[in-house]
């Protein structure tokens, strides 16, 4: 009894050193933690890509010849379904970025040339319905904007600021290269996961049991297995709704006689991504597409998919995404105020699956206890 006091005392020992050791340390272990993240952070994203890229791989490995026993075919299955699954999210977003940027550049260029026209219309109007107010008549006719002035004013600005646009630009410069060498890096990394995920699953499950009781190990399996099937029954139906809210929108659009109707479409099925508020973000770079043909036709365009993000937020995406996931409406809308309120738009996206995996596993708790007390309680009953 001595014996089992003075290990628990020794383990409660160590723990408290621990703490007071982490408590005295901490600002050493944030700064060594954060070079380690840095350090790591294009293997992590490698492993985030191998992840999104095999719940496409499997479903291809199902369809390239998956009853022949040709060895070649064999061999060759799990490489070439690697490729076409690169190949294919990678033409997806090559295809949406031709449509969106080119009409987006065309907009930022036509709106450039008719900023003075269209102030110069405001200032007039405002000149001819002014009468009641003499003093803002009076203000807005002395208004004389010389507009070749301010653009050499601005013009002499933007030399003065040269030097610091060339340090920004430097240092933009290398952030951009940084960020396409860990996407690189991620993306070969992701290559050689997916090659041998089957060998390195084999070698992570020995090392669990290894160190592992046998109830650690069954509860991490099944609360990894909880997790998984959540994150990739949320992708695929976000990925899903998000083709399903495109379309539509092109449909619609087309329908509408509106302009950009493939474009905006593409772009508003991208944004959608982001769960729920997506869309709208997708609305506002759309009616700046829009106004710069027909004002009139960007309104149309913003009540038409103010209907549209109705039926998506209350019938399509609870019914997509959370069926999906085995998540109720009222869930989903929570755990997306939530994790845009903690981690934005990151939070946005991992909110859902996070809030599905704490949702079945309370409800598998729940049904346990359930059945567990109903055992005990007809055991207790009286024969």
């Amino acid at each position: 009894m001595k014996n089992h006091n003075m290990k628990h005392f020794i383990q409660y020992g160590f723990v408290v050193a621990f703490l007071c050791l982490f408590v005295m340390y901490f600002k050493w272990i944030l700064n060594w933690g954060g070079r380690l993240l840095s350090v790591a952070y294009p293997l992590i994203l490698g492993c985030v890509f191998a992840y999104v890229l095999n719940i496409l791989m499997v479903r291809l490995e199902k369809i390239y010849f998956p009853k022949s026993k040709n060895k070649l075919i064999t061999k060759s299955r799990r490489g070439m379904c690697m490729v076409f699954s690169l190949a294919l999210l990678t033409l997806i977003v090559i295809f949406v970025l031709y449509l969106v940027i080119p009409q987006v550049i065309d907009c930022f260029v036509i709106i450039s040339k008719d900023v003075p026209e269209v102030f110069q219309n405001v200032i007039q109007f405002l000149i001819e319905k002014s009468d009641e107010l003499p003093a803002l008549q009076k203000q807005l006719t002395e208004l004389d904007l010389d507009w070749g002035n301010i653009i050499n004013k601005v013009s002499a600005g933007l030399m003065t600021g040269t030097k610091g646009l060339l340090t920004s630009a430097t240092t933009i410069v290398g952030s951009f290269f940084g960020a396409v060498v860990n996407v690189v890096v991620g993306l070969i990394f992701s290559m050689y996961v997916l090659a041998c995920k089957e060998e390195i699953g084999v070698k992570i499950n020995r090392m669990m049991k290894a160190f592992m009781k046998t109830s650690l190990y069954e509860k991490t399996v099944y609360v990894l297995g909880i997790i998984d099937e959540s994150f990739s029954s949320f992708i695929l139906g976000q990925a899903t709704e998000a083709v399903i809210l495109g379309s539509l929108c092109a449909l619609g659009m087309w329908i509408l006689r509106l302009p950009y109707a493939g474009p905006i479409g593409a772009l508003v099925g991208l944004t959608a991504l982001i769960p729920i508020f997506g869309a709208y973000i997708g609305a506002a770079l759309g009616a700046f597409m829009i106004v710069t043909v027909d004002p009139k036709q960007a309104v149309v365009f913003l009540v038409f998919l103010v209907i549209l993000q109705q039926l998506e937020g209350n019938l399509i995406y609870p019914k997509v995404v959370g069926s999906s996931i085995g998540l109720p409406g009222i869930w989903v809308l929570a755990a997306i105020m939530i994790g845009s309120g903690l981690g934005g738009v990151v939070g946005m996206l991992l909110g859902v699956p996070v809030a599905a995996s704490i949702y079945k596993l309370l409800r598998d708790a729940t049904k346990n206890k359930e059945e567990l007390q109903g055992r005990v309680s007809d055991n207790s009953k009286p024969v």
